[in-house]
C-alpha cells in the first residue's frame, strides 16, 4: 500500500526553484521576452504561495471509468455522470436490525477465498426492476483503505433515456458486530485505519435491512456500482456493468434460516478496486445479502452494447496577472466515450465472461467556464476552439461568479474532439491579441513545472473557484491505488 504524498516539499530554497522552474517552463510556454518575465513572476508567486515544485506532476485524475446502458450524456452530467441522484428517502427505508445467520456468511467466505480469481463465478451483468419491494443487507466487510457507497441506477427512469441513480448504504452504516476480544455489539467503524473496519473475526453480526420499493419503475434495467474514496479523495467507481460485482446464488443448506423460507433470496459480492490490473478480483470486499417476496431483481447477462466512459477536467491559467490562481480563465471537461459488446464462453453448462467485442470511440469536450477577458484557442489532440469563434464577446467572464452564481454543470459550447491522449494530455491554450503581438501558447506542464493547466476528476470535487479565489494547497495531493 502506497503512501499518501504531500505534493509541496518547502525544504529547497524559493530562488533556487525559480531559476529552474522558469527555465523549465520554456517547453511549456511560447512567448515573447516579456510574456517570459511574466510566467518568472507567476512562478515565483506559485512558489512562494504552494511551496517548491520540483519532482510534482500536475495530472490528479484517478483513471475513473464510468459504465451505464445507455448513452451517456456528458452535458448533464453530476457526479459519476450520473443525471438525477434520487432523494434516498423516497425509495429507500431502514428496518429494525437483523442478525445476520453466519452460516450464509461462512458459506460466502468459503467461497470467495481471499487472493484467488472468482472471475468464473459469474459476468457482467444488470438487473430487471421487480413488482414489489426488496431488501438489502450488508453481511460483510473485508479489509479495505477505500470507503464505499453502494448506488443503484435505474437506467431510463423517465422514458427520457435519463437515470435515477439512489444511494443505498456506506462503509460502516446500520451493521454492528461481537468478537471474541468484545462481546458486546459495536459499530462497524467507517475509516481505512480504523481497527475494526471489518467484520472477519465477527462472531456476531447484526445489520438493519434496507427496504427498496422501485416499484413504480417495474421492468426497467438497474445496476448496482460502488462509488469509493480513499482519504477523502474519490477513487475508480466499481460497476457490475464493469465486472466488478458478481451474483450468487445461494444453495439451499446455506440459505439463512431466520429469513421465511417464501423470500427469494441471493448475495452480491463486490470487488472494489475498479482498476483491472490491479485488481485480484477475489470479489469479497464487501458483499450483501438481497431478498424480497414474491421476487428480487432479475440477474441479466449483458448482451447489448454497454457504454464506458472516461473523463477529465481541464482547468487552465491565461497568466492575465502574475499572482492569480483561480484556474478558471476556461475549464473544459474531456470524455472518451467506449461502446464495447461483452463476448461469453459456455463452461459447465454456464456463460462466463472472456472479452469485450466491437469496441468504438468517441470523443467530445464541454467547456464549463470562461473565467479569462483576452482570446484563448483550445486545443485539444487534433481539434481547435476558440472564444472569439464562439457566442461569447472575449472580454467577457462567463460562468466564473463575476457575472452571478457559478453553474457548475453549464454547458457554455460542447463540440466532438479528435485524438485526445489522456495519457499525454496533449491539451493546449494558446492565449492574447495577435494583432498585439502579445500572444502565448500554454501547455499541459511537464513533470517539475509550475502548472498553467491542470487536470482532475471530472467530478463535484473539484469544482472551479470564485474569479481571485485561488485553489487551496489541499488540492495538490496524490493518493495512489494500491497494488
Amino acid at each position: 500500500m502506497k503512501k499518501l504524498k504531500n505534493l509541496f516539499d518547502f525544504g529547497l530554497l524559493l530562488m533556487a526553484a525559480v531559476v529552474a522552474v522558469s527555465c523549465g517552463d520554456k517547453e511549456a510556454f511560447d512567448g515573447s521576452y516579456a510574456n517570459q518575465k511574466k510566467l518568472s513572476d507567476y512562478s515565483a508567486n506559485f512558489i512562494k504561495k504552494y511551496g517548491d515544485v520540483s519532482g510534482k506532476t500536475w495530472d490528479f485524475s484517478s483513471d475513473s471509468h464510468v459504465y451505464s446502458l445507455s448513452m451517456p450524456n456528458p452535458a448533464t452530467a453530476r457526479v459519476a455522470t450520473r443525471a438525477f441522484m434520487a432523494a434516498p428517502a423516497d425509495y429507500l427505508t431502514i428496518n429494525d436490525w437483523y442478525e445476520v445467520d453466519l452460516n450464509t456468511v461462512s458459506w460466502m467466505t468459503s467461497k470467495l477465498t481471499n487472493g484467488r480469481n472468482h472471475r468464473d463465478l459469474g459476468s457482467p451483468f444488470y438487473m430487471v426492476v421487480p413488482q414489489n419491494e426488496f431488501f438489502v443487507v450488508p453481511v460483510f466487510e473485508g479489509q479495505a483503505d477505500f470507503v464505499w457507497t453502494l448506488h443503484i441506477v435505474v437506467d431510463d427512469y423517465d422514458n427520457n433515456g435519463e437515470s435515477l441513480d439512489l444511494r443505498v448504504w456506506q462503509k460502516g452504516e446500520n451493521i454492528q458486530q461481537k468478537t471474541k476480544t468484545n462481546p458486546e455489539w459495536a459499530d462497524i467503524k467507517g475509516g481505512a485505519k480504523e481497527k475494526y473496519n471489518n467484520t472477519e473475526s465477527a462472531t456476531a453480526l447484526r445489520a438493519k435491512p434496507i427496504e427498496i420499493n422501485l416499484s413504480e419503475f417495474k421492468g426497467k434495467k438497474m445496476y448496482l456500482y460502488l462509488e469509493n474514496t480513499k482519504n477523502g479523495q474519490p477513487r475508480n467507481p466499481a460497476s457490475s456493468l464493469g465486472y466488478k460485482m458478481l451474483a450468487l446464488d445461494i444453495p439451499a443448506e446455506s440459505m439463512p434460516s431466520n429469513i421465511d423460507e417464501s423470500y427469494k433470496k441471493m448475495m452480491i459480492a463486490c470487488e472494489d478496486q475498479a482498476i483491472d490490473e490491479k485488481s485480484d478480483h477475489d470479489y469479497n470486499d464487501v458483499v450483501f445479502l438481497l431478498y424480497g417476496k414474491p421476487d428480487i431483481p432479475d440477474v441479466k447477462t449483458i448482451e447489448e452494447p454497454i457504454y464506458d466512459m472516461f473523463s477529465k477536467r481541464y482547468m487552465i491559467e491565461d497568466l492575465g496577472t502574475t499572482d492569480d490562481f483561480d484556474f478558471n480563465d476556461i475549464v473544459v471537461d474531456v470524455y472518451d466515450i467506449t461502446t464495447k459488446t461483452a463476448v461469453y464462453n459456455v463452461e459447465g453448462g454456464n456463460k462466463v465472461f472472456k472479452e469485450w467485442k466491437d469496441v468504438t470511440h468517441s470523443q467530445k469536450a464541454i467547456v464549463r467556464c470562461l473565467g479569462g477577458t483576452i482570446d484563448i484557442e483550445l486545443k485539444i489532440g487534433n481539434t481547435t476552439w476558440t472564444k472569439s469563434g464562439s457566442n461569447y464577446p472575449v472580454e467577457k467572464m462567463v460562468n466564473s461568479g463575476v457575472d452571478g452564481p457559478i453553474d457548475y454543470s453549464a454547458v457554455l459550447a460542447e463540440f466532438p474532439v479528435d485524438g485526445w491522449d489522456f495519457k499525454t494530455n496533449n491539451v493546449s491554450a494558446t492565449v492574447g491579441s495577435k494583432a498585439s503581438g502579445q500572444v502565448q501558447t500554454i501547455k499541459f506542464p511537464k513533470k517539475g513545472e509550475v502548472p498553467l493547466i491542470i487536470a482532475f476528476d471530472v467530478n463535484e470535487y473539484r469544482n472551479w473557484m470564485k474569479e481571485r479565489l485561488s485553489i487551496p494547497s489541499d488540492w495538490f495531493f496524490v493518493v495512489e491505488d494500491e497494488e
